[in-house]
C-alpha cells in the first residue's frame, strides 16, 4: 500500500496530511498547542483521534511513546556506530533506520521490510512516499515515522546532516 505523508508548510505547529495514491485521505497529523511537551495528534478523515506521539519526559534514555486503542507503544533512539539513529518500537518488534538526511528509510521487523520510506519525486514542499506491506500497518508505521520527526526537532544535530 502506498501513501504519501505531505508536511504543511506555513503554520505554527506541525501538520501533515496521509494519502493514499488516490489522493483519498487517510489521516490528519497536528502538533498540539496545549501539551505538556511536544506531542503530535493522529486523526483519522473525520476527526477522530487514532493515535498519539510524544516524547516520555521521564526516561534515562530518549524513549518515545506511540498511544494507540490496542495499546502504548514504547520507541527507544538507538544512538549506532554510524552516529545515524535508529528507533525501536519494542512491542512491535520493529526497527526504524537508514539515511535520515536524504530520507531514505525503512521500517523492518526481524529480516522483513514492513515499510520504505524515501522523497516523493517531482513534488513541491516536503513529500515523503511511503511503501507499507499491508493496510493494517499503516497507522503504526506513520506513527514510528512522527517519532523519528520529534526526535529531529529535540536533537537535530544527531538525527539528520544539513
Amino acid at each position: 500500500m502506498d501513501l504519501l505523508i505531505k508536511k504543511a508548510k506555513i503554520t505554527v505547529l506541525d501538520k501533515y496530511e496521509v494519502t493514499d495514491n488516490k489522493g483519498n485521505v487517510l489521516f490528519n497529523v497536528k502538533g498540539e498547542l496545549i501539551s505538556i511537551g511536544k506531542r503530535l495528534r493522529i486523526d483519522d478523515a473525520s476527526g477522530r483521534e487514532l493515535a498519539s506521539v510524544y516524547k516520555k519526559k521521564i526516561a534515562v534514555r530518549d524513549k518515545y511513546v506511540i498511544s494507540m486503542k490496542a495499546g502504548d507503544v514504547d520507541v527507544f533512539r538507538i544512538d549506532t556506530m554510524r552516529k545515524v539513529p535508529e528507533y525501536r518500537a519494542k512491542e512491535l518488534g520493529w526497527t526504524l533506520k537508514g539515511d535520515f538526511g536524504r530520507k531514505d528509510l525503512k521500517i523492518t521487523e526481524g529480516l522483513h521490510t514492513v515499510a520504505h520510506i524515501k522523497p516523493k519525486a517531482l513534488s513541491f514542499g516536503e513529500t515523503l512516499k511511503m511503501d507499507v506491506r499491508n493496510e493494517a500497518e499503516a497507522l503504526p508505521a506513520v506513527a514510528l515515522l512522527l517519532v523519528s520527526q520529534l526526535d529531529a526537532e529535540n536533537k537535530p544535530e544527531n538525527a539528520e546532516e544539513k
